[in-house]
């Protein structure tokens, strides 16, 4: 006689072996699907964050070197005083002076004679050499020399020879940027130098 199992009349049937399969795709699939957008979310962030960067610029200004005299004259007495330079540039530099005296008519138009520079006292500082006078020290943008080159002069104001007139005085002034030294050189001069505390080293003798 067969002895089975009794299962019961209520017992459900197993799940077919496929529909587990099923649901097992559908969670890689959405797993797969949540990597791959947040992949592409990730990606678009990196994306924005590049395109929103902005580039570094570099400005370069060039550099200027420029001059202005300052000086006073009094026309009743013949005297100029304060006789300086103002470096009116963008850097560092050396300056100098040359005067050109001449003669004058009253209405100051430049007439025949000779004409002497008047004696006056050199300034702290300046070295003539040649036609020049050097400030040793370089002076910085909107600065001018610690010491005039000269406190005063006086002009003659009326010559006595057949000539006549009276004396004009010229301050014409240039300035070189200080470094490097062959700038200074190439300007003034192979026999210019600077030392090491960057002053202006002039040539000695003439």
């Amino acid at each position: 006689m067969y002895r089975g199992r009794y299962e019961g009349k209520h017992r459900k049937a197993a799940a077919p072996a496929h529909g587990k399969a099923l649901r097992t795709g559908r969670l890689t699939t959405m797993v797969i699907a949540t990597v791959l957008l947040l992949a592409l979310a990730i990606g678009g962030t990196l994306a924005w964050l590049s395109t929103k960067d902005a580039p570094i610029q570099n400005k370069f200004l060039p550099t200027k070197v420029t001059c202005e005299v300052m000086e006073t004259f009094n026309g009743s007495t013949g005297v100029k005083s304060n006789v300086n330079v103002k470096n009116t540039g963008t850097i560092d530099a050396f300056i100098r002076v040359k005067l050109v005296t001449y003669r004058t008519n009253d209405q100051g138009q430049h007439i025949g004679g000779t004409a002497s520079l008047p004696t006056f006292t050199l300034g702290t500082g300046w070295v003539k050499y040649g036609d020049y006078y050097y400030y040793t020290k370089p002076v910085a943008p909107n600065q001018k020399p610690e010491t005039n080159l000269t406190d005063s002069m006086t002009l003659i104001g009326s010559y006595m020879d057949t000539d006549g007139g009276k004396q004009a005085v010229d301050v014409m002034a240039e300035a070189i940027q200080s470094v490097p030294g062959a700038a200074v050189r190439a300007a003034w001069g192979e026999d210019f130098s600077i030392d090491v505390n960057g002053n202006l080293v002039v040539p000695t003798g003439n």
